[in-house]
């Protein structure tokens, strides 16, 4: 595989988060998302676990523990079955999630 280089890949939509899957496999799955002031991924959970790293802006990330305040470099790891989401606040948010499949 290539290497893939994070800034070449952000952009965003004020339609809704952007997003775009630069990884897919059966053992896992890393996704990119663009976010704009306000735009968000509501809190959902799955049978993986979930890593959550800021690459840029300030915003938060959503865990089974609450709202937590997140900026540039700032990571959660989220438990399978456990809640997990983002949402920009007051600038541009972005987000690289890495989804590992239940074995």
């Amino acid at each position: 595989m290539d290497t893939i280089t994070l800034k070449d890949k952000i952009s965003f939509s004020k339609e809704g988060p952007k997003k775009e899957i630069l990884y897919d496999s059966e053992k896992a799955r890393a996704v990119l998302f663009c976010l704009e002031p306000g735009q968000g991924v509501g809190p959902h959970s799955g049978a993986s676990e979930v890593v959550l790293l800021a690459i840029d802006g300030k915003g938060i990330f959503i865990t089974g523990n609450g709202e937590k305040e997140a900026d540039k470099g700032s990571l959660v790891v989220c438990r399978a079955n456990e809640q997990h989401g983002i949402k920009a606040k007051d600038e541009r948010f972005v987000v690289l999630v890495v989804i590992s499949p239940k074995p």
